[in-house]
């Protein structure tokens, strides 16, 4: 018994790694690590960077470069065990998203250049999110501050990177939204399934987050004067995935992590009608269905809450 028991142990171990190195495949190189004595070196070197990146575009381009970077290194001292060094990489991520989005921030309103900026901030920052959590799946408990640290200034950087956008393209904002929402509860479900119920729960938080911000992006569209057709369209469309998957955690959490999942649901059926309602005045559902599409499993009693006026 004890043989199997070892087994398992370290299938798990070795298929997180396995998916710990393919989030981080499409990082930069690491370089020089701040176990290195030599690691002074690349501080200064990303501080000249800086200095002579005179253009709001020029060092928004940097700092994203460098945090990219900054998270490589935090996977190389994860897969080296110097955990101890985690928490100088993952500070000096955190401080460079934070500077991306306030320079993003920064541009004027005409410039051409927000769109493009602001996305690459939001997608930057949700791939970022599934590396950070493979780090924080992987590493001892004394190391899991510092990463959960910087996956709340990764979340905080993407949703203000996704207003910037929803004020110049609020249907590409929704779109990078939604992925990202995807990727949440595919962690909740992973959580779920391996009885990691807080992380399962904070995951359904960020869902449950970028859901709000999807309704706030859709405000922002109206108040410009905006067709917001396709952004319903696409929250329309992504329910149906949406409650297949929080049904799938629901019938895996123990009872008292079911209220979160139930509020989830219930939000985003409140959202999949407001987008309907909007889309039939428009003659616009095309194949949006028009009632909320709740998985038949889910018990009678549930589907009546989750479809309360």
């Amino acid at each position: 018994m004890k043989k199997v028991t070892i087994f398992v142990v370290v299938l798990v171990i070795f298929f997180a790694t396995v998916a710990l190195a393919q989030d981080a495949t499409t990082l930069p190189s690491a370089g020089l690590t701040p176990d290195s004595p030599f690691y002074f070196l690349d501080i200064w070197g990303e501080k000249i960077g800086l200095f002579f990146a005179f253009s709001h575009e020029s060092k928004i381009g940097k700092a994203l470069n460098y945090s990219e970077e900054k998270l490589s290194e935090v996977y190389t001292l994860t897969q080296k065990g110097k955990v101890e060094k985690l928490s100088t990489a993952s500070g000096l991520y955190e401080k460079y998203i934070t500077l991306a989005n306030n320079e993003t921030e920064d541009l004027g309103e005409e410039d051409e250049s927000v769109e493009d900026v602001s996305t690459k901030v939001a997608e930057s920052t949700s791939k970022h999110l599934s590396v950070l959590e493979g780090v924080l799946d992987k590493v001892p408990e004394q190391a899991k501050d510092a990463i959960s640290k910087a996956l709340t200034v990764s979340m905080n950087g993407h949703n203000r990177a996704l207003l910037a956008l929803a004020k110049e393209n609020p249907n590409k904002a929704t779109e990078i939204n939604l992925k990202t929402m995807k990727g949440r509860l595919e962690r909740a479900k992973k959580m779920a399934e391996e009885g990691n119920t807080t992380e399962e729960e904070r995951a359904i938080e960020d869902f449950e987050e970028l859901n709000s911000l999807g309704q706030e992006i859709s405000q922002i569209a109206q108040g410009l004067g905006k067709d917001t057709t396709t952004v319903e369209q696409l929250v329309g469309k992504a329910t149906s995935y949406h409650l297949e998957i929080l049904t799938q955690v629901y019938k895996k959490v123990p009872d008292s992590a079911k209220s979160g999942i139930e509020k989830a649901m219930t939000n985003s059926v409140k959202g999949h009608q407001q987008a309907v309602e909007s889309l039939k005045k428009k003659n616009a559902l095309d194949d949006v269905p028009a009632e909320p599409p709740i998985p038949e499993e889910l018990p009678e009693a549930v589907k009546k809450r989750i479809q309360k006026p």
